[in-house]
């Protein structure tokens, strides 16, 4: 399988995918930086394809945070979209995605963190001023489905639990979409977002197993 790229390289597509249709698969970026993560991207997904797990036209695809899904467009072509920011519908491209793909990684890097992205239906606790832009201290309990694990909160909350809020992730990332890059981190892990600075703490692991 190669890639070759149109559109002044904003669009990549794979030739000689193993396809049960024999059609290729492509995707467009909105930026060239991104055109290796979307290589990666499309070699993930032609190498499901080609295992056997065939993807079909309305099918979607987790990668990572996010969330993909094949269009046929009026040519016969099979191009990749995503979820827009908000989830309520998919649009044209995978910037978002590899975006989400590509920061995540760099952050659990830095943090000797394992990759553990939640899937954007899952649920953040947050507080008074995480949607108003405020600074704000991040903290990953083991928690089990649909929880993420993720409590977000800002100098305003007051230790008054009844005060908190449970959204799902694509909420969070769409109003803040500064914090996204936190939210691969594993369990035990703490982030803020005033100097950036990510950590791990080992008693959050064991308040989360209490």
């Amino acid at each position: 399988m190669e890639f070759i790229s149109t559109e002044n390289g904003l669009k990549i597509a794979t030739v000689g995918l193993a396809s049960e249709d024999g059609r290729e698969i492509s995707a467009e970026i909105d930026d060239k930086s991104l055109a290796n993560e979307c290589r990666s991207f499309l070699r993930y997904a032609g190498e499901y394809i080609e295992g056997g797990h065939p993807i079909r036209p309305g099918e979607t695809l987790g990668y990572g945070y996010w969330i993909t899904k094949l269009i046929e467009d009026d040519k016969g072509g099979l191009c990749f979209w995503e979820y827009g920011p908000d989830a309520v519908e998919y649009v044209p491209g995978i910037s978002n995605t590899l975006r989400f793909w590509r920061d995540q990684h760099q952050v659990c890097q830095n943090a000797s963190s394992l990759f553990c992205p939640p899937n954007a239906g899952q649920m953040v606790v947050i507080s008074e001023g995480v949607f108003e832009g405020d600074d704000v201290q991040g903290i990953r309990y083991p928690s089990p489905k649909p929880m993420s694990g993720w409590w977000i909160t800002t100098d305003r909350y007051d230790g008054n639990v009844s005060s908190l809020k449970t959204i799902h992730a694509y909420h969070l990332t769409g109003k803040r979409p500064d914090l996204a890059q936190f939210l691969a981190l594993a369990f035990g892990y703490r982030f803020y977002s005033d100097n950036g600075e990510v950590r791990f703490d080992s008693k959050v692991l064991d308040d989360g197993n209490a």
